[in-house]
């Protein structure tokens, strides 16, 4: 087997292994170690409706595996957290406890039960991850066992894409250990594969751009995302003299349904919009994505109700949009929520515009490294964040106390605009401006945690998704006679 040298981003994480998990893995045997960024969203539509631009980019802080396969057909799984966490989490048992004789996993109702019992229920999220790669043809039943470790350096406290961080670093384990070729893995289809164990197995929503930041986003670049049935990606590289980064205001999950809400009302405003195109013999839009402002204020806002009870919109709409819209949508609606549709839909309208300016200001920059262009893609994040609070009805004294800081802090502290990142899932912040300016933005996170608490963290590094570099498989303590045989793979290989 090749012995190539481990890269640089995974040896804190080779070395953790020798003193956590010297008792479930053979260091002088095959194994394969993944890495899989989190994410931090810039700016565009948390509802990724069709139309709709999303702005992206990877951590540089990953959720590490470490997989081994065994000779007998007992399945070791531990979680490395710690003593704060609550230690670690440890899950052992045969591959017939959770697969069946004939192959496939066993009944979610009966998996439920099994880690239920061995006081191990995390390990559903481990069987969204499977169940997703085998449905979309990505990963056989294992023919024998295997020893799998994680370990996260995601902060604390929600935010970056923990969770799609997780996943993704899992599910290129778990490809990599059932004989799966990993330069062959296509980060479109394990992006994919996440998302629907996720919805499939857990009824959890994991977004597009989160998936495919964190599978296939490449250094130094923001990912592009034009959402729709086929997405059209592209990589934007951040400008020389700029500076990126997201700060912890120490919120926590500061609102954790207006994602949701605002998701939900836009489709559901949507439906209001299509009725009535639809009634003068025009096309329906798949997206508010695909409506422009002037549109909107001409006109096709009043379509849309200003508020609307969900069990209104239900007694309408529910049979029409059961088979019309993404799945889950009528589950989704609360019957006693009131909907600001108007206002969301006119969020989700304008977010796009604000995407594609904040992309068109960076490459001016980039080309005449003029200051004002920097300064306006500032402005376009800044006023997503306003209309976060405006239109979508973001409510939160530390969130809101770190953008006033930002604010007085002024253009001539180079930083140029700030935005809330995760769409409420977060408590983290997210600034542009120019290289020269992070004595400012600490200066600004100090005071915040001086006065709030938490810990000011700062995280400006720009990683690379999993699928592209995150993986190394070898033998951490090869032998003279494993480099010999190397050596003389490559002399062959050379002839």
């Amino acid at each position: 087997m090749p012995v190539p040298t481990l890269q640089p981003t995974l040896l804190p994480f080779s070395a953790l292994l020798r003193g956590t998990a010297s008792d479930l893995l053979d260091f002088g045997q095959p194994m394969w170690i993944t890495r899989a960024p989190g994410c931090v969203d810039i700016v565009g539509g948390i509802a990724e409706m069709p139309g709709s631009v999303s702005v992206s980019y990877a951590t540089g802080r990953s959720v590490y595996s470490a997989i081994q396969n065994r000779k007998d057909d007992k399945i070791n799984i531990r979680i490395l957290r710690s003593a704060g966490e609550g230690g670690n989490l440890e899950f052992s048992a045969d591959i017939s406890t959770i697969y069946t004789k004939k192959g496939p996993p066993r009944s979610f109702a009966v998996l439920a039960g099994i880690f239920e019992a061995a006081d191990a229920p995390w390990m559903m999220e481990m069987m969204a991850v499977m169940i997703g790669l085998r449905r979309t043809h990505q990963l056989n039943t294992p023919k024998h066992g295997f020893s799998l470790v994680v370990w996260s350096r995601m902060p604390q406290g929600g935010g970056f894409g923990g969770r799609i961080a997780f996943a993704t670093s899992v599910a290129i384990a778990l490809r990599a250990s059932t004989g799966q070729k990993l330069k062959s893995v296509d980060g479109i289809r394990v992006a994919r594969a996440v998302r629907f164990g996720y919805k499939f197995v857990l009824n959890k929503d994991i977004s597009w751009t989160r998936a495919l930041t964190s599978a296939i986003s490449q250094a130094g670049c923001f990912l592009s995302i034009e959402h729709g049935l086929d997405p059209i990606m592209q990589w934007v590289p951040v400008p020389e003299h700029t500076l990126v980064a997201a700060v912890d205001t120490g919120a926590g999950i500061c609102q954790p349904d207006m994602s949701e809400n605002s998701t939900i009302g836009a489709w559901m405003g949507l439906e209001h919009l299509n009725e009535a195109l639809r009634k003068v013999d025009l096309a329906p839009r798949g997206g508010w994505g695909q409506v422009t402002p002037a549109e909107f204020e001409g006109g096709l806002r009043n379509h849309v109700p200003t508020r609307e009870k969900g069990k209104d919109w239900l007694a309408k709409y529910s049979e029409s949009a059961a088979d019309s819209y993404h799945e889950g949508l009528v589950d989704a609606i609360d019957e006693g929520n009131n909907y600001r549709d108007r206002a969301i839909s006119e969020h989700h309208v304008r977010e796009s515009g604000r995407a594609k300016r904040f992309l068109d200001f960076l490459e001016d920059y980039g080309r005449t490294k003029k200051e004002e262009a920097l300064v306006d893609a500032g402005r376009a994040i800044t006023s997503s964040h306003r209309s976060y609070m405006e239109k979508c009805g973001l409510k939160n004294e530390v969130i809101d106390d770190m953008r006033k800081s930002f604010s007085a802090a002024g253009r001539k502290s180079g930083l140029f605009g700030v935005r809330l990142s995760g769409g409420g899932q977060s408590g983290m912040m997210v600034t542009i401006g120019h290289s020269t300016a992070m004595p400012a933005l600490r200066k600004i996170a100090d005071a915040h945690a001086a006065k709030h608490g938490g810990t000011s963290n700062i995280y400006h590094e720009i990683g690379q998704g999993g699928v592209l570099d995150g993986w190394w498989e070898g033998v951490l303590d090869a032998t003279e006679e494993d480099l010999d045989a190397v050596g003389k793979e490559d002399k062959t290989a050379t002839k």
